[in-house]
Order: C-alpha cells, then structure tokens, then sequence
C-alpha cells in the first residue's frame, strides 16, 4: 500500500481492528485527525492534508469507529474514482444505500484536486435549526456532478455504543440514541 495515503477521524476510543488494519500502509502518510463534532471540517482537513502534503496517488479516509472485516479488502482492488465499503447506519440498514457513505472509502488524487473545497458540509434545512442532509451526501453529488466514477465495493463494520439491558424474555440492545429517547419519554417531572 505505498501508492496511498491513509487518514484515521479519530477519537471515539481505541479500536484494535482498524489498528492492526491499517499497519500495512506506510506511517509517514498516515495520519490520525482529532474527532470533533464537526465532522464534514474533519473530513475537509483530511483532504486539505492529502492534497498539499502528501505524493501519493489514493487517500483511505477511515472513520475510527469502523471496523475492517476480509470483505473489507474488495474496497483496496475496486477500481474507480471514488471506491467505498457499504456500512450500516445506526438502524441497521446500509447507510447511504442510493449515495455513499464516507465512512471508509478510497479516493484518487484527481477528484481531490478537481473538487474546490470545502469538500464536505452539511445542509441545513431553511431556517437552519436541523441537518437536512450529511456531509457524505454533499461531497457525493459534487462528485457525480463532476462526472467522477463512483464504486461501492466490499463491506466495513460499524461499531455503535449499546447499553444491555436484562429483561423476563432476553436482554434488549438499546444503542444510546434509544436509551436517550426511551429516558426522555419515562422522565418524571419536577
């Protein structure tokens, strides 16, 4: 993997799979991108690093709470402009299923160089109170716009916080966005 360049979002925690994966690229281009709650300016700085410092022809752009599985490695054969691994959203369904999740995905110098940033925003809806569309979503559009191929190919684990909780017919997986839901619709008033 010396023809790539390889950029980590991180700061969720540790995750031993995407660290033994990522060994086989060259550490003097890799780099670890501080997680913030902005991530579309994350993913703009990943890109900003692989355009002005880096040589090589591919970024891998991994997010750090991925984690690669051998159905992964179809994302380093795949050809095309942009090639990326299908994840699941917090659902359980693929995420981006009609667009692209950025994720993991494997993109080529030339959409880099041919997109002017940002790269990456969200769409807020009118009034600007809620998210109406992703960042993946954005950079996307830009790129079918601009007449880039785009590949999905392979698969990527996504690791989602969970809470256990026991019950009278087996235990009940709530992900934190359901614990958070479930807390606010039992909360007692003052």
């Amino acid at each position: 993997m010396n023809d790539t360049c390889l950029a980590i979002l991180a700061g969720r925690g540790t995750n031993e799979f995407l660290d033994e994966w990522s060994a086989r690229f060259a550490r003097k281009w890799m780099m670890r991108i501080a997680f913030s709650d902005h991530l579309a300016s994350m993913r703009n700085h990943a890109f900003k690093w692989f355009r002005d410092e880096c040589t090589e022809e591919w970024l891998i752009m991994v997010d750090d709470d991925m984690v690669p599985l051998p159905e992964t490695e179809a994302l380093l054969e795949a050809k095309g402009d942009i090639v990326g691994a299908r994840a699941a959203a917090r659902s359980g369904h693929e995420s981006h299923q009609h667009s692209l999740s950025m994720g993991c995905v494997k993109v080529h110098r030339r959409v880099v160089e041919g997109l002017s940033p940002p790269w990456f925003q969200f769409g807020y809806t009118a009034d600007g109170a809620d998210v109406a569309s992703c960042e993946c979503l954005y950079f996307w559009q830009r790129a079918v716009d601009a007449g880039f191929t785009i590949v999905k190919s392979g698969v990527i684990g996504h690791r989602f916080p969970v809470t256990v909780v026991p019950g009278d017919s087996g235990p009940t997986f709530l992900l934190d966005h359901e614990l958070r839901d479930r807390r606010r619709s039992t909360a007692v008033s003052p």
